[in-house]
C-alpha cells in the first residue's frame, strides 16, 4: 500500500509541474517593481503612441518581460498562447474592441524562460513588428 501510494504522490507531483504555465501577465499597478519596464512603457505612452509591436525586456531571475502594445487606444490586448519551440518562442494575442484610458494600450506578459527568436502575432497571423 505505502509503495502504490509513494507512487501516485510521485506521479502527480511530476503533472502538476508538467502543468505549470510558462508565461504570466504582470499586473500594470506593479511596474514600478521591474524600472526598465516601466521607462519603456512610459515611451511608449508619451513618445510613441501609434506605435504596434513587441519589445522583449530581460527582469530579473532572468527572466523576460514582453511588452506588446496596440497603437490605437481602440484595441486592448489579451494573452491567448505562449508556444516555446525548439528555436522559437511564439506570443498569440487576442485584440479586443474597447475604449482603453491609455494612449497606447499594451500588455505585459513574463516569460519564465524563451527559447530562439520571438514571435508575436494575433490570433489572424498578423504578426507585431520587433523592437523600437
Amino acid at each position: 500500500m505505502k509503495k502504490g501510494f509513494a507512487a501516485l504522490m510521485i506521479a502527480l507531483i511530476l503533472l502538476l509541474g508538467a502543468c505549470t504555465k510558462e508565461y504570466w501577465v504582470m499586473n500594470k499597478k506593479d511596474i514600478k517593481d521591474e524600472p526598465a519596464v516601466r521607462v519603456f512603457v512610459e515611451y511608449l505612452q508619451e513618445e510613441k503612441p501609434e506605435r504596434r509591436g513587441f519589445k522583449v525586456i530581460d527582469i530579473s531571475q532572468g527572466k523576460s518581460m514582453v511588452v506588446v502594445s496596440t497603437g490605437t487606444p481602440a484595441k486592448e490586448l489579451e494573452v491567448v498562447d505562449v508556444d516555446i519551440q525548439d528555436d522559437q518562442t511564439i506570443v498569440t494575442v487576442k485584440e479586443i474592441d474597447a475604449e482603453s484610458d491609455e494612449v497606447n494600450p499594451y500588455i505585459l506578459i513574463g516569460l519564465e524562460r524563451k527559447n530562439g527568436s520571438m514571435l508575436v502575432k494575433n490570433e489572424d497571423g498578423e504578426e507585431y513588428e520587433i523592437g523600437f
